[in-house]
């Protein structure tokens, strides 16, 4: 079960993470307006919050399943 908790974590950061380089990607465009660039910085910053919420979450799974 251990396994499939920390697969499940790298799985979903590692979704985050190429959405993360996606919208980055977006941001340096030039074709990119600035209103659409201040709305795909908010949602790289929410990206980022994310992946450290499913982090520690995962890494509180993992230590409750280590004591059972």
């Amino acid at each position: 079960m251990n396994a499939w908790v920390r697969l499940a974590r790298w799985a979903t950061l590692l979704v985050l993470a190429s959405l993360t380089v996606s919208l980055v990607i977006g941001v340096g465009d030039p074709a990119t307006g600035a209103a659409e660039k201040a709305v795909l910085v908010l949602v790289i910053a929410g990206c980022f919050l994310l992946a450290v919420k499913v982090s520690r979450l995962g890494g509180r799974i993992e230590q409750r399943l280590r004591r059972h």
